[in-house]
């Protein structure tokens, strides 16, 4: 046995011996104290790998992943305002009868597919408000390539995608690859509306030669990229970028940028027009990124960019490694909020992402909790409590004004841009500091931890978050499918864990495919598996129209949904219903020791059942 694995076998026996069965959630951060201690010597990647409950593989992303490749060769024509480009996308046959583009425009500012081309063939498309159809040419290829020539007018506004004062914010600024469902149907893109960002994405690859003037200085997705020196006056800067949810560069002649190393394997570039206003950046930045990175595991990516607008330009906002935020917040202070939120964003949106017009609260209410966990490492306990008082004080305009509502609700059915902030991101932050004040901070962050760990590079939603918690509190949980559906008017109450129990057959450990696991206070052991492991010939009688065990010398009858079985035909009570979970059928822990005739221990301390083939004596086990 590996040292891991003994340390992990002895970590959770002390740990079941002093806590047992009952209260899990209330004594929960002392377990988790306890575990940390005694792990402390492995990776987070290890702690993970020897739970013996956390190998349920991961739920699938809401977008199914045809692993797209970007080439793009694009020209910035500062002089006209626009943009010009060609690329090319590679990516696996998604085997439907159309392709789609995404085209992430105005309505007033539209951008131009001059061409699609497959195999140097040209594509009749269809283009309507935000994206371009086409015939799918593939046939039975596993992987295909389109090329699309395009042109884009850049705004001369202080617009998500636009220019104002010369700082030049390029974003969704070229055609990108649809999204599908895991079942191959393609989402339609939401419409854009006065706030928000309600588009779906799709991960890729980026290599991206961008050609803009020559002395103007660039922060991207992807770092400051490779600059060469054009004719013309002109420069290219080539990126080179994985595993993106899109890409996005942030510019200006007027630019100071300064690269700070901010952990082992993160380089920060921040941009802005003042030389001191890098300094005041950066000290934010020193404080929030190892926050964070202690709160949710470290950024899985090299580079990410800050980047200063102009004033009067939109507020502030998240893309692919990019936090964004206008000059006007240095006002009131308002920086030491938004940029950390917009810092958050780089965990969760970019690294972690979901689907923003119907999902918004888990991005959201994410990043304004991370705030209050930056207010406490900066300034201390005070901070962050004033912080979660107003989230407080919003979520009863909230209860009050709009009673009926409730978090999981399309960005486009919010009445007011009042509702949706209170909604997103103070009721939307409660939600999980809730969570954290159940299961105590250790818990909270190996939860999130493993959030990072199972779904970087995914698109996730409460089914996702849920496994995660289970995996972490070693049970099957139920808390955000719930609360997210909840009116306004229901507080946030407490996690639903179903526990594991470890099944010890014949002295050794064993982990079935549904684990044991305590329901309606009963345990309830996978009938199939254990009992074909213990030696009983299980199978379905047409005739009797039941399940039929035979094993140990005993016939034995039952049925899901009965508390009874039929034991060399004379009926036997086993006190509470066969079940079916997960479409297993799962049998109360009396029924290996009562019908079956086999020694069956239940320790409800250490939440624990040891089964031996041998025949019973004594009492039934509890």
């Amino acid at each position: 046995m590996k040292k891991l694995q003994k340390t992990s076998l002895l970590v959770c026996i002390t740990i079941l011996v002093l806590f047992g069965s009952a209260g899990v959630i209330a004594y929960w951060p002392a377990i988790s104290q306890m575990l940390e201690s005694a792990m402390s010597s492995s990776s987070d990647t290890a702690q993970i790998g020897a739970d013996p409950f956390s190998y349920d593989p991961p739920v699938p992303s809401y977008v199914r992943d045809l692993h797209p490749k970007y080439s793009i060769q694009a020209e910035l024509h500062t002089s006209d305002a626009k943009i010009s480009g060609k690329m090319t996308i590679e990516f696996d046959n998604p085997k439907s009868k159309d392709l789609r583009l995404y085209i992430y425009d105005y309505l007033w500012n539209r951008m131009t597919v001059k061409s699609i081309r497959y195999k140097d063939k040209p594509l009749s498309f269809e283009r309507s408000t935000s994206m371009v159809t086409m015939a799918n040419p593939f046939g039975s290829e596993v992987r295909g390539a389109v090329s699309v020539e395009f042109e884009n007018p850049v705004p001369r506004r202080g617009t998500r995608f636009g220019v104002k004062d010369d700082i030049w914010t390029l974003t969704t600024w070229y055609p990108m690859l649809g999204s599908q469902n895991q079942a191959g149907k393609w989402y339609d893109p939401p419409l854009r509306i006065d706030y928000g960002d309600p588009f779906v994405y799709h991960y890729a690859d980026y290599d991206v030669s961008f050609i803009s003037p020559q002395g103007y200085n660039w922060v991207s997705s992807w770092g400051r990229g490779v600059s060469t020196p054009l004719d013309g006056s002109r420069q290219q800067v080539r990126y080179q970028g994985k595993k993106l949810l899109n890409f996005a560069l942030v510019g200006s002649p007027l630019y100071h940028v300064e690269t700070v190393k901010l952990g082992q394997n993160l380089s920060v570039d921040i941009a802005s027009v003042d030389k001191g206003n890098v300094e005041r950046i950066k000290t934010i930045a020193q404080s929030v990124f190892p926050t964070y990175a202690d709160w949710y595991g470290e950024l899985p990516y090299p580079h990410v960019s800050i980047a200063e607008t102009s004033t009067g330009t939109t507020y502030a906002m998240e893309y692919a490694n990019l936090a964004i935020f206008k000059r006007d917040m240095y006002q009131r202070n308002l920086i030491d909020h938004w940029l950390p939120h917009e810092i958050a964003h780089l965990w969760w949106y970019n690294s972690v992402a979901t689907l923003e017009a119907s999902h918004g609260w888990l991005d959201e209410g994410l990043v304004e909790i991370s705030v209050s966990h930056y207010l406490q490492n900066r300034y201390g306990a005070q901070s962050a409590t004033g912080l979660l008082d107003e989230y407080r004080r919003d979520g009863q305009r909230l209860r009050e004004r709009y009673p009926t509502g409730k978090l999981e609700k399309p960005l486009q059915q919010f009445a007011t841009e009042e509702e949706f902030h209170w909604t997103w991101y103070s009721r939307g932050a409660l939600l999980f500091d809730n969570l954290r004040r159940q299961i105590g901070d250790d818990a909270y962050k190996r939860f999130l931890h493993r959030v990072q760990q199972n779904y970087h590079g995914s698109v996730i939603g409460a089914e996702h978050l849920d496994q995660a918690l289970g995996q972490t509190l070693r049970g099957e949980a139920v808390y955000f499918r719930t609360y997210t559906k909840v009116p306004n008017t229901t507080a946030f109450g407490p996690v639903q864990l179903e526990p594991y129990v470890t099944t010890i057959v014949n002295g050794m450990s064993y982990y079935p495919q549904i684990p044991a696991r305590i329901t309606n206070q009963t345990g309830y052991i996978p009938l199939r598996e254990i009992g074909e492991r213990m030696g009983l010939a299980i199978e379905w009688s047409k005739e009797k129209q039941m399940i039929k065990v035979q094993g140990n010398g005993r016939e034995v009858y039952l049925k899901e949904g009965e508390p009874t079985a039929i034991v060399d035909g004379q009926k036997l009570d086993l006190g509470k219903p066969v079940l079916s979970i997960k479409e297993r059928t799962m049998v109360p822990m009396t029924f290996f020791k009562q019908a079956i005739g086999y020694e069956t221990e239940y320790d409800a301390q250490q939440r624990t059942v040891k089964m031996v083939t041998r025949k019973a004596t004594g009492k039934a086990a509890e």
